[in-house]
């Protein structure tokens, strides 16, 4: 939820650079107008549906489960609800040796097997609901995008209102399908005391990763360099190579530092599971004894030290394959849309120069 924050943020920050004059349009008729916003809405889909999937609820599951568990799960190749499990079928009483989350592939069967197909988009109420307050929230705040260390602490602020939101999506993750509606298993406002310096450690460092050099570039003049030339028509290759600078840079280290808070921030919220939910992977609830239930004295949660701690080397790999395997998916997309979009572009382009020098004749 962060990164698709912090992605509208860049978008927002680019919009109030100073542009130059306008470039030309482009003009698409008929048929290959209609074929060019089908392939952005198409692209759009994709996109998000990686993201989604498996950068959001498989690297949540990944992020969770545990590697080395005393039952295993065995992962059903074929979903039918209403078929029952023969004894005398070879792969009946077959354990699995290994984590579901190892494989994309195994990850989505498994989630197809125990909550329908579908599931790939689970928790999507949540997410809807948290991105529209989200942007809402945002949009109502009088700061200025370039004003980095008021947007810092609005985004702070921002994410520990809606950390039960957060929380909400995180269980229905990592949970077996429930009766209930999502806003039925919003957690209270006890659990959100708990959960809420989590997110607000998480978001202060991710966000803080972001602004903190926008900042310090603003301050030493660096984003000064960005203003186009009026008399130029179109910005120069320097001007747009420090202005993809300027914006690249913390988005990597927001990115770099995200990864690692967003298991944290997951592995919380897991250990904050109510009881009558029954997860859809292995995983131990008592995190090796480090989550002392509140009726106990303890605060009921894992704390972000253990969080951290307990997250085996093993884990850690898959929960980093994950992300990575998602990351190059949505890259190869890019590409692949990228070539189909454009080539819609040339050829609208060719047509309207040929009737253009029809007309003209």
């Amino acid at each position: 939820m962060v990164v698709s924050s912090l992605v509208r943020r860049g978008l927002e920050l680019a919009s109030d650079m100073p542009k130059g004059p306008e470039v030309p349009s482009i003009h698409l008729s008929g048929w290959l107008a209609g074929l060019f916003v089908f392939s952005v809405l198409a692209f759009i889909f994709v996109i998000f549906s990686i993201e989604y999937t498996y950068g959001m609820v498989v690297a949540t599951l990944a992020a969770v489960e545990e590697t080395n568990p005393d039952i295993y799960v065995r992962v059903k190749t074929d979903f039918s609800p209403n078929k029952s499990e023969d004894p005398d079928e070879p792969e009946a009483n077959t354990l699995r040796p290994q984590p579901i989350t190892g494989s994309l592939r195994t990850t989505i069967k498994h989630l197809h097997a125990r909550a329908g197909f579908w599931s790939r988009f689970r928790g999507f109420g949540a997410f809807t609901t948290y991105f529209v307050a989200d942007a809402f929230l945002f949009s109502i705040q009088p700061l200025s995008m370039t004003n980095f260390v008021g947007q810092l602490v609005t985004r702070t602020i921002v994410g520990v209102a809606l950390a039960n939101l957060e929380l909400t999506w995180v269980h229905i993750a990592i949970s077996k399908p429930s009766s209930k509606r999502f806003y039925q298993r919003i957690p209270s406002f006890k659990s959100w005391l708990k959960f809420a310096p989590v997110v607000a450690l998480g978001q202060g460092a991710v966000y803080a990763a972001f602004y903190i050099p926008l900042f310090i570039a603003g301050a030493a003049g660096a984003l000064d360099d960005l203003a186009v030339d009026p008399n130029a028509k179109f910005p120069s290759a320097e001007v747009i190579n420090r202005a993809a600078t300027v914006i690249a840079i913390p988005s990597l280290l927001a990115v770099l530092v995200y990864i690692p808070m967003r298991a944290i921030i997951i592995r919380v919220a897991a250990s904050m599971l109510p009881k009558e939910d029954e997860p859809i992977v292995p995983f131990d609830r008592s995190f090796g004894g480090k989550v002392v239930p509140a009726t106990l004295g303890g605060s009921g949660r894992l704390s972000i030290k253990d969080a951290w701690a307990t997250f085996d080397g093993p884990a850690r790999i898959r929960y980093l394959k994950v992300i990575g395997k998602a990351y190059i998916m949505e890259f190869a997309a890019m590409i692949f849309f990228s070539l189909i979009l454009g080539c819609q572009v040339h050829a609208g382009a060719l047509t309207y120069g040929v009737r253009r020098s029809e007309n003209t004749a």
